[in-house]
């Protein structure tokens, strides 16, 4: 496990087709050739991110946060996160936007949500 710990302002953040969000930062001090490896090492590893807008960490936070053992699954987000699909979601609010009379915007969400997964939905 490799942790990394440097100081970055957040750039961009763009949200992504399955809603996950990409995030983009940029170092604000320059960064050594063997800093730069370290980054180049840890590419395409999953893992937590902590950031902390405006300041610097105390010795106290960063001997806190190297303590915590963080368990990460993806398979374990996902089966807390979408225990149903997002389809079947958009269409249980769809459905309670009906059963609450709000038509219009039932049938608003249903158009969006037929051109999003190029389906036909019918609500009985």
């Amino acid at each position: 496990m490799s942790n990394l710990l440097i100081q970055v302002t957040l750039d961009r953040a763009n949200r992504k087709k399955d809603k996950a969000v990409s995030l983009t930062f940029i170092t604000q001090l320059e960064q050594s050739s063997e800093e730069f490896m370290q980054i180049d090492s840890i590419l395409n590893d999953s893992g937590v991110l902590y950031f902390k807008s405006n300041g610097n960490l105390t010795k106290e936070e960063i001997k806190e946060l190297e303590g915590v053992e963080i368990e990460y699954s993806v398979k374990q987000a996902l089966e807390c996160e979408f225990n149903i699909s997002e389809l079947q979601r958009k269409v249980e609010i769809i459905k309670t936007a009906k059963a609450l009379e709000y038509d219009e915007l039932a049938q608003e969400m249903t158009a969006e949500t037929e051109v999003d997964y190029n389906i036909q939905i019918n609500l009985v």
